[in-house]
């Protein structure tokens, strides 16, 4: 193994724990169990011995009695721990499903260095969490979900989940009549990446891999739903806002075309130097576009400007530059210190400026203070306490004083639907975070309980929602209550990770055992 120097932001401090046990495990766990129902467990789940294969629970302290007496009242375990990885802030997997193929067994590890007590690491952990629950190829592809596309934007092949409801519901959000279904991350040669959404075409999901802003939309639950063994609740999707209705073309055809694009809300061509803001594609926050100049060509299909070695920062993103919101740049609660002229309050959110200045400088697009009502827009600049009338793609002037130009009137929608705060906002604790669960009463083994019925086989039954312990903490079921969870944390700090993929061993016939999926 690497040496690794002990230092500071390393170490799982009591107050990192209290952070992953107090606060982002169970805002990550709820934020799943108002969203997905299953059929409850109704005795036991037993895990896998170990010598039948565990592939990334292999990494996790798991109690003997899980193995033999087994965890009763849940309908998933989830085995937490928290150990330095070089790049990940979270990684999760899949260990164990239930005969219905349903994952009834999953693990999630923080890297110690990135453990925060914010809504995007909770937003994190629903992510990861969102994994071990079977948003994954492997899973997928047990459920007879995908379905290969050739030729798409100069890739060669691509994975796409074609099931039922994803694929009615992409032709519905993208008014694309001829879509095949959602487009996964990467190539079809690398399997190793099919575990998310495509950024490109999803920035902001929450299955995507690389956003800040992670919105649990209907597009994963579809998936979910899909596999057959959730039932969601679609009132409790979240709205997605990038692509919307952009037309069969935004798929289908590269993000510029020497330098140019038809989607200019979602993708930008000034270097990111430009001192001017612009809005990001969702109104929330300013931003500067992402463009620069790579050391090497980019490959083909990602080359977007007469110069191969132009594009954008993110490989995620297909190299396609876009507008990258700027540290506290939310139009809502950003420093209004950083940004000239901007009016930062929770009901602001950003325009187009159009030759604006204030104060002498030229400050780009601008975020106003908006009112919305009976499916009118009216709009408050900074320092003018006039409310103005905006209609969409008329300019509107502030009155004299420090400012100059005008702003340019977006849409009624773009500005007024109501989206959730994912933005880097403190998060409550939860106490009490989880119940303190002894061993069994007929075990002695400090670990979580000896091997009373070293025969004893794994359980084969049906399903329900997520989960939470200690070595043995827990949240149990109680009667009529919504899906729960139970979690099994091992918080010791290892040198290994389970960002690295590896080859299932033979699982047993009656609970199989997988390792699917990586941050």
């Amino acid at each position: 193994g690497r040496r690794v120097k002990c230092t500071e932001d390393i170490i799982l401090t009591e107050a990192k724990k209290d952070i992953i046990l107090k606060q982002l495990l169970p805002a990550a766990i709820k934020m799943h169990t108002d969203r997905l129902s299953v059929k409850p467990v109704e005795d036991t789940i037993r895990m896998p011995m170990p010598d039948h294969g565990l592939g990334p629970c292999s990494n996790f302290t798991i109690p003997s009695w899980h193995h033999t007496i087994g965890v009763s009242g849940a309908d998933m375990i989830l085995y937490v721990n928290a150990f330095l990885g070089r790049e990940f802030v979270a990684v999760a997997d899949v260990c164990a499903t239930l005969k219905d193929g349903r994952p009834c067994a999953g693990v999630v590890n923080f890297n110690p260095r990135h453990i925060r007590a914010t809504d995007e690491a909770v937003r994190i952990t629903t992510h990861e969490i969102g994994h071990a629950l079977g948003f994954s190829f492997n899973q997928f592809s047990e459920f007879n979900m995908l379905s290969n596309v050739s030729n798409v934007r100069g890739k060669k092949e691509v994975w796409v989940v074609s099931s039922p409801k994803v694929k009615e519901l992409a032709r519905k959000y993208y008014n694309c009549s001829t879509l095949e279904g959602m487009e996964l991350d990467g190539e079809a040669s690398e399997e190793a990446s099919l575990i998310h959404w495509n950024e490109r075409n999803t920035r902001g999901e929450l299955m995507s891999p690389g956003s800040r802003i992670a919105y649990y939309s209907a597009f994963t639950l579809a998936a979910f739903e899909d596999m057959g063994v959730y039932k969601v609740n679609y009132d409790m999707a979240e709205p997605l806002q990038w692509g919307n209705n952009s037309g069969c073309g935004l798929l289908e055809n590269k993000c510029l075309t020497n330098g140019r694009t038809d989607y200019p809300e979602l993708f930008c061509s000034t270097f990111w130097n430009d001192p001017r803001l612009l809005c990001t594609y969702d109104r929330l926050s300013l931003g500067t576009c992402n463009l620069t100049t790579h050391h090497q060509p980019l490959q083909l299909q990602f080359q977007y400007f007469d110069q191969p070695t132009h594009g954008g920062e993110s490989h995620y993103m297909e190299f396609c530059p876009f507008l990258r919101e700027l540290e506290a740049s939310a139009c809502t609660n950003g420093n209004p210190n950083k940004f000239t002229g901007s009016f930062i309050g929770p009901g602001s959110r950003c325009v187009k400026g159009e030759r604006l200045r204030f104060d002498y400088q030229n400050i780009g697009d601008v975020c106003v203070n908006t009112q919305c009502s009976g499916g009118k827009l009216r709009v408050q600049f900074l320092g003018d306490g006039t409310w103005r009338d905006c209609n969409e793609g008329e300019t509107v002037a502030p009155s004299g004083g420090k400012w100059r130009g005008s702003i340019r009137c977006p849409k009624y929608a773009d500005v007024c639907t109501a989206v959730p705060n994912t933005r880097d906002l403190p998060i409550p604790v939860v106490a009490p975070p989880l119940a303190e669960e002894p061993n069994p009463a007929h075990t002695n083994d400090e670990s979580g309980g000896t091997n009373p019925d070293p025969g004893a086989s794994p359980s084969t039954y049906q399903s329900r929602n997520t989960s939470q312990e200690r070595n043995s903490t827990s949240m149990r079921r109680k009667p009529g209550a919504s899906p729960s969870t139970h979690q099994s944390r091992n918080t010791s700090q290892e040198r290994n990770s389970t960002s690295k993929r590896r080859k299932p061993a033979a699982s047993p016939s009656t609970h199989q055992s997988r390792n699917t999926s990586q941050g």
